[in-house]
């Protein structure tokens, strides 16, 4: 038996992926529709929502706009509804090679 028979069922060895500089637009503009999905199906006021996007030094910054009385539900008790969106944008961020972080704003009172 040589040597190439002997070995001939390895795997082929890792290669690192190549990365680029900045991720395909396609990807950021995903991480935009989720939050705009997961504040929608939390909020009862849903015309009232508004996210907007904008990017600093390579960071995306997502702001959420909800009306008042929709500020309760998109929090949750003690925070925990919006720390776990927070977290989800975190983890779609980190698979599109970005960096994400999610704000909130107060919009308008609706009657």
């Amino acid at each position: 038996m040589n040597r190439n028979q002997r070995f001939s069922n390895r795997p082929e060895p890792y290669r690192e992926p190549r990365i680029s500089e900045r991720p395909p637009a396609r990807r950021r503009h995903r991480l935009k529709e989720l939050l705009e999905f997961l504040t929608i199906t939390l909020v009862d006021n849903k015309d009232d929502v508004v996210v907007t996007e904008r990017e600093r030094q390579g960071k995306f910054y997502y702001t959420i706009k909800v009306a008042k009385t929709d500020m309760g539900k998109l929090l949750g008790r003690g925070g925990k509804t919006i720390g776990t969106v927070r977290t989800l944008m975190r983890v779609a961020a980190a698979k599109a090679d970005v960096d994400a972080i999610v704000d909130i704003l107060e919009d308008i009172e609706t009657s």
